[in-house]
């Protein structure tokens, strides 16, 4: 009785693993849908970073145009 237990055990476990190794619609979607957003995350980043570095640059003019003035050009 114990053998065919673990027989049945063992088969389960390995109609389960098999079930699991290949991707569905439903995991292939999933699987789109997370790679798009990532993307667009790495967007927003990448602008994020652009708008900054330009805000700096413009600070650091500005910065110079006022030490031009108070030293009188």
């Amino acid at each position: 009785m114990k053998k065919y237990i673990l027989l049945l055990s063992v088969i389960s476990a390995f109609f389960f693993i098999a079930g699991c190794a290949e991707q569905g619609p439903a995991e292939k979607a999933g699987e789109a849908i997370d790679n798009s957003v990532e993307k667009g995350l790495d967007a927003v980043d990448d602008a994020a970073n652009e708008v900054e570095d330009s805000a700096e640059e413009a600070g650091e003019a500005i910065d110079d145009q006022a030490d031009d003035i108070s030293s009188g050009y």
